[in-house]
C-alpha cells in the first residue's frame, strides 16, 4: 500500500517535494497503488520510487527522470510522458494506452506484456527495450531508435515503423499485420513465420533476411529489396507491388520455394536466378519482370501474365502455361520447355491470339512451337504495308544492329490486308527494343514518303492510296527480298482438311529450306499446306518488273479521267495488240509465275481486271 506521508508530499507541492528528496536520499518513496490521476507532476523527482499499480492515468509526468522506477501494472493510461527518462526503469503489464512517450529516454526499460497500444513512441530511444508479449498495435514509432530492441511475440498490428533501422532487433514470433514498414532497414532480420499481411513494405530493404513460412498475403512490396531473402513457404498471395514499374521489385538469387505467389503482381521484378521450383504462380503478373537463370520446373503459369518478361536460360521443366499469355516474352535458346504441361496460351493480352486457334495442344507441340520461334521478331502491320516506307526503314534498322545480324525471315499476308513481317534476329538479341526501333523507323519513313506523295501528286487522299497501292506491287516485293542470290517467293493454299496441329505449325514456322522469307499466308488450324516455289532468274525479274511498272503507269493515268472497268480493259487490250514488246513481257510474266503473277502485275484499287481476261487476251493474239 501507498505510503500516506509520501503520498501527501507528493500531492501538496513539487517543489517542497524535491527538497525533501533531496535532504532524505537515502528514503525511496514509496507510492505503490497510488491515485495519481491527472496529476501534474511534471519536474518532480521520481527517480527509484514505487509506483506498482499506481493510477497515473492522464498525469503530466513530462520531462520527469523516472529512471529506475517501478511501474510494473502501473496505470499511466493518456498520460504525458514526452521527454522523459525511463532508463531502466520497470514498465512490466503497465497499461500505457494512447500515452505521449515522444523524445522519452526508454532505453533497457522492462516492458514485457505492456499495453502501448496507440501510444506516440516518436523519436523515443528503445535502445535494449523489452518489448517481448507487448502491444504495441497502431503505436507511432516514427523515427526511434530500436537498436537490439527485443519485440519477440509483440503485438505490431498497424504500427508505424517507416524508415526505421530494425537491424539487429528481435522480431521472433511478433505480429506485423498492417503495419508500415516502408523504407525499413531489415538487413539479416528473422521473420519466420512472422504474420505481415497487409503490411507496407515498400522500399524495404530486405537483403539476407528470412521470411520462411511469414505471411506476406497482401503485402506491399513495391520497391522492396529482397536478395539472397528466404522466402520458402511464405505466402505471397496477393502481395502488390505498384511502383515496381518505376523501381523494380528486387528478388534476384531469393529462395521462393513452397512460396504462395498466387495471382501476385511481380511487375518489373527482378527474379534473376531465384529458386522458384513448384510454385503456384496462377495469374501472377510478371509483366517486365526478369525471370532469366531462375528455376521455375514444375512451377504452375496457369492465367499468369508475361508479357515483356525476360527469361533468358530459365528452367520452365515441367511447368504448366495453359491461359498464360506470352506476348513479347522474351526466351533464348538455353532455355528450357521441356515436358511442358499446355492445353492454349495468348500471344497478346486481353485474351487475344490464342494459340491454337482451336482445340488444346498435342503432347510437346508448344515446346516445338516456341523453340521453332525463338530467335524471331513479328513486326504486325494491321492496317496494311507500304512497302517503300518498310524497305528504307529496314536498311536503317540493319545498318542499326547489322546486315548479318538482322534479316527477313518470312512475310505473312492475314486477313484484312494486314501484314506480318518476321524478322530473324540473334538468340541474345533484345527482341522488344528491335520491335520497338523497327516501329519507330517504319513511321518516320511512312510520314517523309507521305509528304512527297503530296509535293509531287498534289493530290487528294484517294490519290495517296493509289500511288502507294503502285508500291505494293510484285515489283516492290521482289526488290525487297531480292538481296539474296536465289528468290523464292512462297505461295501457300489452304485447304480445309483436317490435320494436326503439328502439320499446320509446321508449315507456318519451318523454312529451314528455304535460302530467302517468302510470302506465307498464316496457317489456320488444321489446315494442309501445298507450297509452289517459282525461282526467278534475273531476266524473268527485269521482265516481271517492266511489266508491273508499265501497267500500273497506264492504270494510274486512265484513273485521271474515271472510266469504267470496261473501258480500261479494252484500252489495256489495244495495248496488248499493238505492243509487241509489252506483250511479250507480259507472256514472259505469265510462263513465270502463272495467273499470280498477272493478278500482282494488275492490282489495282480502282479497277478490277480478272488475270483470267488478260491471259485471254495474250493467248488470242
Amino acid at each position: 500500500m501507498v505510503n500516506e506521508e509520501h503520498y501527501a508530499r507528493l500531492n501538496k507541492d513539487v517543489q517542497a517535494w524535491n527538497e525533501w528528496r533531496a535532504n532524505n536520499l537515502n528514503i525511496i518513496p514509496d507510492l505503490i497503488e497510488a491515485n495519481l490521476s491527472g496529476a501534474n507532476l511534471s519536474g518532480a523527482k521520481l527517480t527509484k520510487a514505487k509506483l506498482t499499480k499506481a493510477n497515473l492515468t492522464k498525469a503530466n509526468l513530462r520531462g520527469v527522470n523516472l529512471s529506475d522506477v517501478d511501474l510494473t501494472k502501473a496505470n499511466l493510461t493518456k498520460a504525458n510522458l514526452s521527454d522523459v527518462d525511463l532508463s531502466d526503469a520497470d514498465l512490466r503489464w503497465a497499461n500505457l494506452s494512447d500515452a505521449d512517450l515522444s523524445d522519452a529516454d526508454l532505453s533497457r526499460v522492462n516492458f514485457r506484456g505492456a499495453n502501448l497500444s496507440d501510444v506516440d513512441l516518436t523519436k523515443a530511444n528503445l535502445t535494449k527495450a523489452n518489448l517481448s508479449d507487448a502491444n504495441l498495435s497502431r503505436a507511432n514509432l516514427s523515427r526511434a531508435n530500436l537498436s537490439r530492441a527485443d519485440f519477440s511475440n509483440a503485438d505490431l498490428t498497424g504500427a508505424n515503423l517507416i524508415g526505421l533501422d530494425l537491424t539487429g532487433s528481435k522480431l521472433t514470433g511478433s505480429k506485423l499485420t498492417g503495419a508500415n514498414l516502408s523504407n525499413a532497414d531489415l538487413t539479416g532480420a528473422n521473420l519466420i513465420g512472422i504474420d505481415l499481411t497487409g503490411a507496407d513494405l515498400s522500399g524495404a530493404f530486405l537483403v539476407d533476411a528470412n521470411l520462411g513460412n511469414a505471411n506476406l498475403s497482401r503485402a506491399n512490396l513495391s520497391a522492396a529489396i529482397l536478395n539472397n531473402v528466404n522466402i520458402s513457404g511464405a505466402n505471397l498471395n496477393d502481395i502488390g507491388v505498384e511502383e515496381a514499374n518505376k523501381y523494380g521489385l528486387e528478388f534476384s538469387r531469393t529462395n521462393l520455394s513452397e512460396a504462395n505467389l498466387n495471382n501476385v503482381f511481380l511487375v518489373n521484378a527482378n527474379i534473376k536466378y531465384a529458386n522458384l521450383s513448384g510454385l503456384d504462380l496462377s495469374g501472377a503478373d510478371l509483366t517486365g519482370a526478369d525471370l532469366s537463370y531462375s528455376d521455375l520446373r514444375g512451377t504452375s503459369l496457369n492465367g499468369a501474365g508475361l508479357i515483356r518478361t525476360q527469361a533468358l536460360r530459365t528452367n520452365f521443366t515441367a511447368a504448366n502455361f495453359t491461359g498464360a499469355c506470352l506476348e513479347d516474352w522474351n526466351i533464348n535458346s538455353a532455355t528450357k520447355l521441356n515436358d511442358i504441361d499446355c492445353q492454349y496460351v495468348y500471344l497478346k493480352s486481353d485474351k487475344q491470339e490464342r494459340r491454337p486457334h482451336s482445340g488444346e495442344f498435342a503432347p510437346g507441340e508448344f515446346s516445338k512451337l516456341f523453340q521453332k520461334a525463338l530467335e524471331t521478331v513479328d513486326l504486325i502491320f494491321t492496317d496494311g504495308i507500304d512497302w517503300k516506307a518498310f524497305l528504307l526503314s529496314f536498311q536503317e534498322l540493319q545498318a542499326e544492329y547489322g546486315e548479318e545480324d538482322l534479316s527477313v525471315q518470312a512475310i505473312e499476308k492475314k486477313s484484312g490486308g494486314a501484314f506480318v513481317v518476321r524478322l530473324e534476329v540473334l538468340p541474345e538479341a533484345n527482341k522488344a527494343e528491335i520491335e520497338h526501333q523497327a516501329k519507330a523507323l517504319y513511321e518516320i519513313q511512312l510520314k517523309g514518303l507521305e509528304a512527297r506523295y503530296h509535293a509531287e501528286l498534289q493530290a487528294k487522299d484517294e490519290q495517296i492510296v493509289i500511288y502507294r497501292q503502285q508500291n505494293a506491287t510484285l515489283e516492290n516485293v521482289i526488290n525487297i527480298l531480292g538481296n539474296r542470290p536465289i528468290q523464292n517467293i512462297i505461295t501457300v493454299t489452304a485447304q480445309a482438311q483436317s490435320e494436326s496441329m503439328s502439320e499446320s505449325y509446321k508449315s507456318k514456322y519451318d523454312l529451314s529450306n528455304a535460302q530467302v522469307g517468302g510470302i506465307v499466308d498464316t496457317a489456320q488450324t488444321g489446315s494442309r499446306q501445298e507450297f509452289n516455289q517459282y525461282n526467278y532468274t534475273p531476266e524473268q525479274k527485269q521482265n516481271l518488273a517492266e511489266a508491273a511498272e508499265e501497267i500500273q503507269q497506264l492504270l494510274n493515268q486512265l484513273a485521271q479521267t474515271n472510266p469504267t472497268t470496261d473501258a480500261v480493259t479494252e484500252a489495256v487490250h489495244k495495248k496488248i495488240k499493238t505492243d509487241p514488246t509489252f506483250k511479250a513481257r507480259l507472256l514472259a510474266a505469265l510462263k513465270a509465275g502463272g495467273l499470280e503473277a498477272l493478278k500482282a502485275i494488275f492490282n489495282h484499287p480502282a479497277f478490277s481486271i480478272p488475270a483470267e481476261t488478260i491471259k485471254g487476251f495474250l493467248e488470242a493474239e
